[in-house]
């Protein structure tokens, strides 16, 4: 009889955890949510296209950090087409480096994301990938961001394209 209570046990509990690990990370997702609200941290999210055109922002930042970080402890990326004498050095997916600029921190997350729509619909294909640069810096820092930071990148890029 006990051997069955055991079992019994054991067989309701197996049930029940896929349902408590799925509600403990909807707590988790909310929780975090609220506490983002009260942070003192900006993210800013640079997509790789703006609709259907490139985002020059995007390939700048590709650029930049590319340059900035090679040789320093992170996985790199290297390609080099016909048409271009140099190599391009870029970041490796997914990597994570800090930056300082003006005294001030601001981390960087290079993403690539799939998303799986209907195979059946083209434009649903076309679109299932993904690319951006997360960029997350105190909020004090947004014009510092907005006004110097970005277009320094921007000129930058320039001239490591040269």
């Amino acid at each position: 009889m006990v051997f069955f209570a055991t079992v019994s046990s054991v067989a309701a509990t197996a049930m029940l955890l896929p349902k408590a690990v799925h509600e403990s990370r909807l707590l988790f997702s909310i929780l975090k949510e609220k506490f983002d609200e009260f942070s003192n941290k900006v993210t800013m999210v640079i997509d790789e296209f703006d609709g259907q055109i490139n985002n020059e922002i995007y390939e700048a930042v590709e650029i930049y950090l590319g340059n900035k970080f090679s040789g320093k402890k992170c996985r790199l990326k290297v390609s080099k087409t016909e048409e271009k004498k140099n190599f391009k050095v870029t970041l490796e997916h997914n990597e994570k480096v800090n930056d300082f600029y003006d005294g001030n921190k601001f981390k960087w997350v290079w993403l690539e994301f799939k998303c799986f729509d209907n195979p059946r619909d083209m434009n649903s294909i076309l679109r299932s990938e993904g690319k951006c640069f997360k960029l997350t810096f105190h909020k004090k820092h947004m014009d510092l961001a907005l006004h110097s930071y970005l277009p320094y990148i921007m000129k930058e890029s320039r001239f490591h394209t040269r």
